[in-house]
């Protein structure tokens, strides 16, 4: 799965890559995927607006960059955008909500997360105009293909940078899979890390960290258990592929499968096996230990008439003085033998 992500990455050959320098995989897959997309900071401050912002916003990204967000839109924005945005910073999970802004004549699905002193917004409108340019087309071929991809498959697509520490989680599969009201958006490293559970982070971490580091791999791929939104642990299977810039690992595309179906019966195959080997042991080491009583009734039983023996020649050797030697020999061999 992380292998058919990776391919949906190469361009149409309609696309010129040198009157394209932005597109993939010099630039991120913010600026590839359908919805928009900006990160300001705790003063408001916008830090990035990616095109599609541009398209459904109609500001153009260096007018606003730098520029505080709230004094762009102060006449226009929803008072309920206001609230939520501010809400985001205060809750540890992602904030998902919906509104509509009567100036823009549309609905808007907004997903937000925030990461130390920033908040990632992503969203979507479901009344903005189709203005199709010949490079939009283009990218529009590779939004349906992901789209396409995440309909016919449970496993969730991400994109991580390892430059910024951050994942982007596409089209709604960790939503899906795991809960969490996540779509098309950024989430730092360290939230994705919090997920693992605590048993199996470290030997992830560093096994990701060895990979990597050593600059050759282009694949990455483990088993860990992650946690949902409700708190419970689903098994994983993680594979991604990894990008390298100037020999340094600079991202990596893949995708996560939920396996918790296929470990829990495996588990309890194995569990069944387990049962199943001991009860044979069981069965074994009573059956031996059957025989061993059976042995040793028997040889008690036949050194004790052997002994008897032995001691009936001894008395009739003190009785007979005529065959006293022929006995006494007697006597001793049946003793050597019990001996």
């Amino acid at each position: 799965m992380g292998n058919m992500a990776t391919q949906l990455l190469v361009l149409p050959d309609n696309i010129n890559i040198a009157e394209n320098k932005n597109i993939y995989p010099a630039m991120s897959i913010t600026e590839i995927i359908g919805n928009g997309f900006f990160i300001v900071d705790r003063q408001w401050t916008v830090k990035y607006w990616n095109k599609k912002a541009e398209k459904l916003l109609n500001v153009r990204a260096k007018d606003i960059t730098g520029k505080n967000l709230w004094e762009q839109f102060s006449e226009i924005l929803p008072v309920n955008f206001y609230a939520n945005y501010h809400k985001a910073f205060l809750q540890d999970i992602p904030l998902r909500f919906e509104e509509y802004w009567e100036e823009m004549e549309a609905w808007f699905d907004v997903v937000t997360w925030h990461s130390d002193d920033s908040l990632f917004v992503s969203f979507k409108s479901s009344s903005y105009p189709v203005l199709i340019s010949q490079s939009a087309k283009d990218l529009k071929i590779i939004n349906d293909l992901y789209r396409f991809v995440t309909e016919i498959t449970d496993d969730c697509l991400w994109e991580w940078n390892f430059h910024t520490n951050e994942l982007f989680w596409i089209d709604g599969g960790h939503k899906r899979a795991f809960g969490y009201s996540i779509e098309n958006s950024l989430i730092p490293q360290s939230f994705w890390e919090s997920c693992l559970h605590v048993q199996d982070r470290e030997r992830v971490l560093a096994r990701l960290n060895k990979i990597t580091a050593e600059g050759s791999a282009t694949l990455w791929e483990d088993e860990y258990r992650f946690k949902k939104a409700n708190g419970d642990y689903a098994f994983v299977h993680d594979r991604g592929h990894i990008i390298y810039e100037d020999g340094k690992a600079s991202r990596m595309v893949g995708a996560t499968q939920d396996v918790t179906e296929r470990t829990l019966l495996e588990n309890k195959l194995k569990e069944e096996r387990q049962q199943r080997q001991k009860e044979i042991t069981e069965a074994i080491l009573t059956a031996q230990e059957k025989e061993r009583a059976a042995i040793r009734i028997e040889l008690q039983d036949n050194l004790c008439q052997i002994l008897a023996a032995a001691k009936m020649y001894m008395q009739m050797a003190k009785n007979n003085h005529n065959k006293r030697a022929p006995y006494l020999k007697k006597s001793g061999e049946f003793i050597q033998n019990v001996i």
